[in-house]
C-alpha cells in the first residue's frame, strides 16, 4: 500500500500511474511498484447505478426512559457485589 505524499491518503494504480482520489494527484509508477499492483479482478459498473442513499430515522421512540435506565444499572451491578 502506498499513501499520498500530500495528503497521506491511499493512493491507487490507475492508467498505468498511482492516483490520490482525495486530492486528484497522479504520480509515477517505478519500476520495483509496477510488481506490487496486480488486476485480479475488474468490477463493471453500469451508468445508471448510484450509490445507496440511507436515510437515518428517528430513534426517539427506541429510547429508554430515565427510569428504566436507572432499573437497569442497579439490576446488573447488583452481581459486583456477589462477586459475579
Amino acid at each position: 500500500m502506498r499513501f499520498c505524499p500530500e495528503c497521506n491518503n491511499l493512493i491507487v494504480p490507475r492508467n498505468k500511474k498511482l492516483y490520490c482520489k482525495a486530492c486528484g494527484k497522479e504520480f509515477d509508477l517505478a519500476l520495483d511498484q509496477k510488481k506490487e499492483y496486480k488486476i485480479i479482478k475488474t468490477i463493471k459498473h453500469d451508468e445508471h447505478e448510484s450509490a445507496p442513499i440511507i436515510i437515518k430515522e428517528n430513534l426517539k421512540g427506541n429510547k429508554i426512559s430515565g427510569e428504566d435506565r436507572k432499573a437497569f444499572e442497579e439490576f446488573f451491578s447488583g452481581g459486583e457485589e456477589n462477586g459475579y
